[in-house]
């Protein structure tokens, strides 16, 4: 089974269920990776509104 990102949140997963937003909608067409370990102390995560730990794609298609 392969990773795919979430077209709400960019979250990526091998669920068919988002965990993060509990979205269905995926894209297996993603590109860029962003880890977030620190999410409350990054301008990353502020710039892609995240709140969470997690990987997460750049762009989603």
């Amino acid at each position: 089974m392969s990773e795919k990102a979430c077209t709400n949140c960019h979250f990526i997963t091998k669920d068919n269920v988002c965990p993060k937003c509990r979205s269905t909608s995926f894209s297996e067409d993603y590109s860029g990776l962003v880890v977030m370990f620190d999410p409350g102390h990054s301008a990353i995560a502020k710039a892609m509104n995240i709140k969470e730990k997690g990987r997460y794609a750049l762009k989603v298609r």
